[in-house]
């Protein structure tokens, strides 16, 4: 039987995880989805009996499709385990985190809550704006991708989890990243400026808006 995945990411990440993949397993049969009516094609075609692999994307994947995937679902969440939900790099800014990192874990009805296969650290830069630490944690992203596409590519089993690694603080919201943003006029001098860095070209956005 062919070893079939799915891969639900953007359009420029699908050529160079396809060739990754198929050097590992020249047999696989490897579907892109871009949205969610792609996936529920890709998940249709392949009768749910399919790895699904969701790198870096804000589509939440409804439990309908989830229960007809026969093999264990990833996805790759650029943010630690710390930082659940939406919009982690302008939180962890925020918040002066002292660590950032990514996290892949199984997929769950609920967003960000599945058992964890991987999670990659590395220190928060010192005064860190939200786009470089949007792109260095892509970065790393990539490499999590690696670790996670190189076992499903040889194996239907499920990753194991991590030892002593579980999602953990608030699971935040896009609304909530619009109240934090909004509340610019509430900080002044140093507090000001670490808003702005962790809201980044968003600001603007959200106060016109």
């Amino acid at each position: 039987m062919t070893r079939s995945i799915i891969l639900l990411t953007g359009a420029r990440e699908v050529p160079f995880f396809e060739e990754f993949l198929l050097e590992r397993n020249r047999e696989l049969q490897i579907l892109a989805a871009y949205n969610a009516e792609d996936l529920a094609n890709a998940v249709e075609q392949t009768g749910g009996n399919a790895r699904l692999i969701s790198f870096v994307t804000d589509i939440i994947v409804p439990r309908t499709l989830l229960s007809k995937l026969k093999l264990t679902p990833y996805n790759i969440h650029p943010a630690p385990p710390e930082f659940p939900g939406s919009h982690a790099d302008s939180f962890a800014i925020w918040e002066g985190a002292d660590t950032y990192g990514v996290t892949a874990h199984e997929m769950m009805p609920s967003v960000d809550s599945g058992p964890i296969v991987a999670v990659c650290r590395f220190p928060m830069p010192e005064r860190p704006e939200r786009v470089a630490l949007s792109d260095y944690a892509y970065s790393k992203a990539v490499e999590v991708f690696a670790v996670v596409a190189a076992h499903c590519a040889e194996c239907d089993d499920p990753m194991p989890p991590v030892p002593h690694e579980y999602w953990s603080g608030q699971k935040r919201t896009r609304a909530q990243f619009k109240a934090l943003c909004d509340s610019l006029p509430n900080w002044s001098g140093e507090d000001a400026q670490r808003l702005k860095r962790a809201c980044g070209p968003d600001l603007n956005s959200v106060q016109a808006g």
